[in-house]
């Protein structure tokens, strides 16, 4: 019998850590406990390097070098050693490398412990948070309300519409509406084609981390104005966030929830469109009666 996944992970990042630690100056294996997705204590726990920071190494959370003793959000020194608080840097199995303080804020507020760079980690484990040591605790749990009362800023129903036009069609979309290349479209949304059986055609869908975010963005706009906003046509839950992690939305879908926004929004139409020049789909933004014009010109060109 194999052994549970999350053993051989800690069993394969211990031997990790072990080879790089005497590259590492003023460091020491450090560990948390772990529990799994249904609060049972797991007796493996998850295992990093605690280190100084070298100089100038920027930490891939918050785009900001990793300092000593500036790593919490209060400037203020965040030691997860108390007898080495110079040690605010984390460096994972992968080698990658974080801000302590923003790495495990990164793990509790998202209920994993995975890399959030290269994804390395165990799955279904998160953090033990009754068990971390008190100081660390109480920093952490202190920076998660302060991310759930930004987080229940209410957002006009304009604001909501940006935000979600960029995260589908890109920054500043809503100032000049340019045209989309489909292909150069299916790459920025991480298109992939998928079979949801093996009698069914493949379908092009977005990858389910932008998946999550752009549901999660138009949730934010339907609520805006529930009754005027939500569409009739979506066989799907609005009312609350997604928490399914496998969800990828087909491309049609999206291009038809952008299509909806448009036309609520500013009574536009987001369609395809053909050009004969340069032989390429594109997506576009028509007025509805000019969408109509164009599709009659695609089946019967002149």
């Amino acid at each position: 019998m194999r052994p549970p996944q999350h053993k051989t992970f800690a069993i394969d990042s211990l031997r990790h850590l072990c080879k790089g630690l005497p590259k590492c100056s003023s460091a020491k294996i450090h560990q948390l406990s772990l529990m799994d997705t249904k609060s049972i204590p797991l007796q493996q726990p998850i295992r990093f390097i605690l280190k100084q920071p070298e100089e100038g190494v920027i930490c891939p959370i918050t785009q900001e070098p990793i300092t000593v003793g500036t790593s919490s959000p209060s400037d203020e020194a965040f030691p997860i050693d108390l007898d080495h608080p110079d040690r605010t840097a984390i460096q994972l199995a992968c080698h990658h490398e974080f801000s302590a303080f923003w790495l495990l804020f990164n793990w509790v507020h998202n209920k994993h412990v995975k890399c959030p760079l290269c994804r390395a980690g165990p799955s279904n484990a998160c953090l033990e948070v009754s068990r971390m040591p008190a100081h660390i605790r109480v920093s952490i749990q202190r920076q998660c309300r302060m991310h759930m009362k930004k987080s229940d800023v209410h957002l006009t129903e304009a604001e909501a519409t940006r935000i979600f036009a960029e995260a589908v069609a890109g920054e500043s979309f809503l100032d000049l509406f340019p045209d989309l290349e489909m292909s150069a479209f299916f790459e920025r949304l991480n298109c992939m084609s998928l079979r949801y059986s093996s009698t069914e055609q493949p379908v092009m869908c977005i990858s389910p981390s932008t998946s999550r975010k752009v549901l999660n963005h138009f949730i934010d706009w339907v609520q805006c104005d529930p009754v005027k906003n939500t569409p009739t046509w979506i066989n799907m839950s609005l009312n609350r966030r997604s928490a399914n992690e496998k969800i990828a939305l087909p491309i049609g879908l999206v291009a038809g929830l952008m299509g909806h926004v448009m036309n609520i929004m500013y009574g536009l139409s987001f369609t395809t469109r053909y050009d004969r020049a340069t032989r390429l789909y594109y997506y576009t933004v028509f007025n509805p009666a000019e969408a109509q014009l164009r599709e009659l010109d695609r089946w019967f060109p002149l």
